[in-house]
């Protein structure tokens, strides 16, 4: 018996016609820019495929043509143009490889979830809404970059900058969604094994690119060279830096003392301060509520691979805020801390309240002494150096006199 799904009449159809006609304007595309450098025809072809996807729509939904190889074809036409104009725009702006990179790990995990969902429910998802906004911002800034050839550098690395974010927060809701399905599955069926190997693979990729990328980059891992690679406008250096404690706290390989530093070279004490403690909180936030999602079972695996969390293990005590306040004494990445106690289900606030307090001090005297960085026997920056080694002092002999006697008490 014929699948219906993928009869004749379910593919020749004129919504499926127009997303095979809008792929072969695909090469058209990357000719005309590439080739004949004609920008305002690219635009045009572009603007024609735009408008093309939207009529197959309409008439898909008009004439009861919705079909499931539309709902695979249709965005396959968008992924493979999106793909293209990024390309293109690669050999103008280096920086659009890492708009690239994330295109490319985008669309690969939402391959592997809308293949999960058709082995274990049998149905393919439209698109939504948050999906269609990153289609169309994407679009959006690609023209905007291959019309205006001469645009200033930095408002060119701000839309891009843009394109990741929504790019970024269209990944996130498209994961909560497929994974709220996913979940419903029973507990050891192979759509859970398939959702917890998919967990694994995204959190190992994500792992070993931020390393890959900081170890090239190592050099340039040094508060001033931080500061030096940070955008001029203000707004945007300060989005950039929030970026950073972002990138930071999914790697251990960054020291966020540097990030602190760099605040105080690029702005004033006050506006460096505030930025580090919104840092902080993103800092802290993001592995814990990856080691909440992964859950409990996380736990033994993180013990396993960094035996000094056996220091956290025997710390834990009934009050959250305390638990998280001696956390931030151990010597431990942060970012293994913060899995760890999301992993466990410490509560949240408290969580962030202790969190913010272990490491308020810090928030201080290193963007003073990043300040101070090109004379390092000034009074500011001594007194600075001094207070913060007074503090990591201070705490060790707090965290030691308090593990001991909690391990008195047992």
């Amino acid at each position: 018996m014929e699948n219906k799904r993928f009869s004749k009449n379910a593919i020749l159809t004129i919504p499926n016609l127009i997303s095979l006609f809008r792929i072969l304007l695909i090469p058209l595309i990357i000719w005309l820019y590439c080739g004949k450098k004609q920008y305002a025809a690219t635009i045009a072809v572009v603007a024609i495929s735009g408008v093309s996807d939207i009529i197959d729509g309409k008439i898909a939904r008009r004439f009861n043509m919705v079909s499931d190889v539309g709902k695979v074809l249709d965005p396959i036409a968008d992924k493979l143009t999106q793909a293209a104009l990024v390309i293109c725009l690669t050999a103008r702006y280096p920086w659009m490889w890492v708009l690239l990179a994330l295109f490319a790990v985008k669309e690969c995990l939402m391959l592997l979830w809308g293949y999960l969902i058709l082995k274990s429910t049998d149905t393919i998802n439209s698109a939504k809404w948050y999906g269609k906004l990153s289609t169309v911002v994407l679009y959006v800034v690609m023209m905007i970059l291959i019309l205006f050839v001469d645009i200033p550098e930095a408002k060119a690395k701000a839309l891009m900058l843009l394109c990741g974010g929504v790019m970024l927060l269209s990944l996130v809701m498209y994961g909560r969604f497929y994974h709220a399905i996913l979940d419903q599955a029973p507990p050891g069926s192979v759509p859970q094994q398939a959702l917890r190997t998919a967990r694994n693979i995204v959190l190992g990729l994500i792992w070993a690119g931020i390393i890959a990328i900081c170890f090239l980059h190592r050099k340039e891992l040094s508060a001033e060279g931080i500061a030096r690679y940070t955008p001029g406008n203000p707004w945007l250096a300060s989005i950039v830096m929030l970026a950073l404690f972002a990138l930071k706290s999914l790697s251990i390989v960054i020291y966020s003392g540097l990030l602190y530093a760099a605040n105080g070279i690029l702005f004033p004490l006050p506006v460096a301060i505030l930025l580090n403690l919104i840092g902080t909180v993103i800092m802290v936030s993001l592995p814990y509520q990856i080691g909440r999602r992964t859950g409990a079972s996380a736990v033994e695996d993180i013990r396993a691979k960094h035996p000094k969390t056996e220091a956290i293990y025997d710390l834990r005590v009934k009050n959250d805020f305390l638990f998280s306040f001696l956390v931030r004494m151990v010597r431990l990445p942060s970012d293994v801390a913060s899995l760890y106690m999301g992993a466990v289900h410490v509560e949240y606030k408290k969580y962030l309240l202790g969190s913010l307090l272990g490491l308020f001090p810090h928030t201080i005297t290193f963007p003073i002494m990043g300040m101070s960085i090109r004379d390092i026997r000034s009074p500011r920056f001594i007194i600075s150096l001094c207070a913060e080694i007074a503090y990591i002092l201070i705490t060790y002999a707090v965290y030691t006199q308090y593990r001991k006697k909690n391990m008195e008490g047992q």
